[in-house]
């Protein structure tokens, strides 16, 4: 029994080890990447409110479709079109993404009730933009940064799972391990704080950890989901070229519909120098406008025709959980309620790096005490 109980307990030193060195040497970054992942989770709501005479179209009506908005956008920008954002709940107007040089990305604003230009700008510029970028890539995207934010959500998973293990409550004492309580000395406060936190956010921050490393390293998750379900890569298919004219965006637009009737079109991307096929992306109709995409479809712009299909319908559970990985991670899958769960959540490792740091410093501090009397 002895030597049971000392295994126990040298475990669970080497627990609270993990536990408290990830809290301390990656804290500060976990918090700042769950912040700006809450502010994320209503990108589009954010640049909408803090931009509003780019998304404030004339009039409701939708006559304009994406041809005559792509007429509209190359009258102001001439750089190749890499994006076509259909109008939406959240952003009610054509949006038009156009590659520059140097990576960059400008998009276009199009009315869709008259076909005016409603203004333009560099993306990289735009606050939102600027949040969603310093979440993916701390800002680093040249020098390892979306690799950085991947390890650290991984030092996330394994604190989750440190922290439960470390707060496993004897039977009896589940409400007092996961409330707070009166009375209480200051450290005993920041220990239930802590705990209790945790405790409640931990399936979430597990979740969007999980979803997040997968975005970033497909290559960890694609053979666990393998085990249960086939996953194959998405491809860029191509067609023989023809000597005819290639279809409008219109038509392109209609033939999707066509062949994906109770589905919304969420964005479109037309041929480029490396895949002479539309790319055209679809959701669920009706669905929350946050939730993007559960499907690919590519099309042959000379003729309609699907070329692949990747629609909810033709894939398989394995590619349906890489589809949906993006939309757990923002909670959108689950509606607004989702989405404001992982809002909530995103504020989370920051209350646990105050609290974990405030017992962290009580601690210290008396044995500090204790070793000098």
């Amino acid at each position: 029994m002895t030597g049971r109980t000392s295994s126990r307990a040298g475990l669970r030193a080497a627990w609270k080890s993990l536990h408290r060195w990830i809290g301390l040497g990656g804290g500060a970054l976990l918090a700042l990447i769950g912040l700006t992942g809450s502010l994320n989770v209503f990108y589009r709501e954010i640049d909408a409110a803090l931009n509003p005479s780019l998304y404030r179209p004339a009039a409701p009506d939708r006559r304009i479709g994406p041809s005559e908005a792509l007429r509209a956008a190359a009258r102001v920008d001439g750089e190749p079109v890499s994006q076509i954002t259909p109008p939406d709940g959240v952003w009610p107007v054509w949006v038009v993404a156009h590659a520059h040089p140097g990576q960059r990305t400008w998009t276009t604003m199009v009315d869709p009730s008259d076909g005016q230009v409603l203004g333009r700008r560099d993306t990289g510029t735009a606050f939102a933009h600027l949040v969603y970028r310093l979440h993916f890539t701390l800002l680093l995207r040249d020098w390892w940064g979306k690799e950085v934010v991947g390890v650290i959500g991984i030092g996330l998973i394994l604190s989750a799972l440190s922290g439960l293990v470390l707060w496993w409550p004897r039977p009896g004492r589940f409400w007092r391990s996961v409330t707070l309580r009166r009375g209480v000395s200051r450290q005993r406060f920041w220990i239930d704080l802590h705990a209790g936190a945790g405790f409640w956010a931990c399936i979430v921050l597990i979740l969007v950890a999980v979803t997040g490393v997968g975005h970033i390293f497909p290559g960890l998750v694609r053979p666990v989901v393998g085990l249960l379900s086939p996953m194959t890569a998405l491809p860029s298919p191509s067609v023989p070229a023809s000597d005819a004219p290639q279809l409008a965006a219109d038509a392109i637009l209609a033939a999707v519909r066509a062949a994906c009737p109770e589905a919304r079109v969420t964005r479109l991307n037309p041929p480029t120098g490396n895949r002479n096929t539309w790319r055209v992306f679809v959701a669920p109709a009706g669905g929350d406008p946050a939730f993007r995409s559960d499907g690919v479809v590519w099309l042959d712009p000379w003729t309609g025709r699907i070329v692949e299909d990747r629609s909810w319908g033709a894939i398989s559970n394995g590619n349906r959980y890489q589809t949906l990985q993006i939309w757990l991670h923002n909670g959108s899958l689950a509606g607004l309620p989702g989405r404001l769960v992982v809002f909530a959540a995103g504020f989370v490792p920051l209350l646990l790096l105050v609290s974990g740091f405030a017992v962290w410093r009580s601690r210290r501090t008396r044995l500090r005490t204790l070793a000098t009397t």
